[in-house]
């Protein structure tokens, strides 16, 4: 009686006291790819991102959730038998807001800043003692240089909240920003004085997300 009485009042409380500031710590499932691979059959990088979020109510129906996150990005393509993994790591910063539709159920949108902090190759060629070898050499260079360290992405999404607490949430993430650094190239047996070659690189960022919080 007792628990039952408990479960009553929780589903009875109130979701988004308006003034009132959250702090949500969350952590999820990532499937990332990139724009120009996945045109050639590229499959998504599976992995992770964790990370807190901090909730203004506005009202009851209305907030404000700016949040920083760990998530790893990049994908996963083809170059004959062999399959190379490109893995990008973020630090994203979304600043959402989100609107409580029905009770506990909620949608939300709005920009998102990334931050490249590494970015590494790796080799699946299904041969054991090769793969090892390549992929201890590539953990020492990093790609970083040859991309853009700052991403400009859409997010949006839908989720729901418990009032005890307890949240989950699924969204999409729209890659604004090309993620390879290149924009023109000089060749080596161009002259100084000769203009580089243009290439017009679609690249972009795409990641599905599907998180799972606790709202102090």
């Amino acid at each position: 009686m007792v628990l039952v009485s408990v479960f009553a009042l929780q589903m009875n409380a109130q979701i988004n006291a308006p003034g009132k500031f959250y702090v949500t710590p969350k952590i999820g499932y990532n499937m990332a790819n990139i724009t120009l691979f996945d045109k050639y059959g590229a499959d998504p990088r599976h992995g992770i991102n964790v990370g807190i979020t901090g909730e203004y109510a506005v009202n009851e129906r209305i907030s404000i959730e700016p949040g920083v996150f760990y998530s790893m990005q990049g994908s996963t393509f083809k170059l004959g038998s062999v399959k190379l993994g490109l893995h990008n790591d973020y630090v994203t910063v979304p600043v959402l807001l989100k609107a409580y539709v029905a009770d506990g159920f909620n949608v939300f949108a709005g920009p998102q800043a990334g931050f490249l902090i590494n970015s590494r190759l790796r080799l699946n060629s299904g041969i054991g003692i090769l793969d090892d070898i390549v992929n201890v050499l590539s953990s020492s260079l990093n790609l970083a240089k040859y991309e853009n360290t700052f991403d400009f992405a859409i997010v949006a999404g839908l989720g729901y909240q418990l009032p005890m607490g307890l949240s989950i949430s699924a969204n999409y993430n729209f890659g604004l920003t090309n993620v390879p650094k290149i924009n023109d190239l000089k060749m080596p047996w161009q002259k100084e004085d000769e203009q580089p070659y243009a290439f017009d690189i679609n690249a972009k960022n795409t990641v599905l997300q599907v998180n799972i919080g606790y709202r102090f």
